[in-house]
């Protein structure tokens, strides 16, 4: 389970963290993984990307991958940027690049889905590595993609009312929402991440997040808190909110997972230690029973 949740991350990295633009020159033969119609896919580029997710893995207190698991992830991330640049060139030769305008909503979109606010969206990039005109560049990249799908694959693909039933009925064990907890959070950690108020060392990470501790416990808002103070920058422009997570979820310790069961809505932990990070969780809803979904 843990290394489906590890590579399953790893693809979303993909996508959110974007590559970075092929390099003008040459790379040397040793640096590169790849080569699609002569444009070079770079071990470090693999690299990069692995290690971004890695990164953020354990900024949630995520034990670290085995060899194997890190070898399948490097495999995972090189077949992906193989991909997707064989589908951007083949986009390409077919004229369906996006226009300007699609790019310009592509950026909009982005921040939309994510709650992020400008500043929230330039933090965002800084977390990535990136540039605003590298983003604007991978936005075009995918949105071409998109196109090329919408023309190629998409017409040919038809599905019927009694197909999705019958879909349905063979996988109602998928269609379950599982008892479990939504939670926000604020991540404090000793590492340099870039952001305002960047806590650098584990004597100054403690003391931050036990400030933050006592800014909430004396009424201070969580979102608010996490917005200006949270060190994880994709959370923060959401004021916090981190996502939902299974009753029996592997992620997070018996200890801390016992310390939510016993919690009501609205209710925050005190200051928990994860590996190197600092974390206060809040229980923004809690689903105290399975309950099948129906179409």
């Amino acid at each position: 389970m843990r290394r489906i949740a590890f590579l399953s991350a790893l693809g979303i990295s993909l996508m959110l963290s974007a590559c970075k633009d092929r390099p003008q020159s040459r790379a040397t033969a040793e640096d590169v993984a790849a080569r699609v119609n002569g444009v070079e896919i770079t071990i470090s580029e693999v690299d990069r990307l692995v290690e971004q997710q890695l990164r953020a893995s354990a900024q949630q207190g995520q034990a670290p991958p085995t060899p194997a698991e890190l070898a399948a992830a490097r495999l995972q991330v090189l077949e992906g940027l193989i991909t997707q640049e064989a589908l951007y060139q083949k986009a390409e030769r077919l004229g369906l690049l996006p226009t300007e305008e699609e790019i310009i909503q592509g950026v909009q979109q982005f921040k939309r889905e994510r709650g992020l606010s400008e500043e929230g969206f330039q933090r965002t990039l800084r977390e990535l590595g990136q540039t605003e005109e590298q983003f604007r560049r991978e936005i075009r990249r995918q949105l071409a993609i998109r196109k090329l799908f919408d023309r190629e694959v998409t017409p040919r693909i038809t599905v019927t009312d009694r197909e999705i039933e019958e879909f349905y009925k063979a996988n109602k064990a998928q269609f379950v929402e599982r008892r479990g907890f939504a939670l926000s959070r604020i991540l404090v950690t000793p590492e340099r991440d870039n952001v305002p108020d960047d806590a650098i060392g584990a004597e100054a990470a403690e003391r931050k997040i036990r400030e933050i501790h006592e800014q909430l416990r004396r009424g201070a808002d969580f979102a608010t808190v996490a917005a200006r103070r949270s060190e994880d920058p994709l959370t923060a422009a959401r004021g916090g909110e981190w996502g939902f997570f299974p009753e029996m979820t592997e992620q997070f310790p018996e200890a801390l997972r016992a310390r939510l069961l016993a919690m009501r809505e609205g209710d925050i932990t005190e200051p928990i230690r994860i590996g190197n990070a600092w974390l206060i969780l809040k229980l923004v809803r809690r689903i105290q029973r399975d309950r099948e979904l129906t179409l």
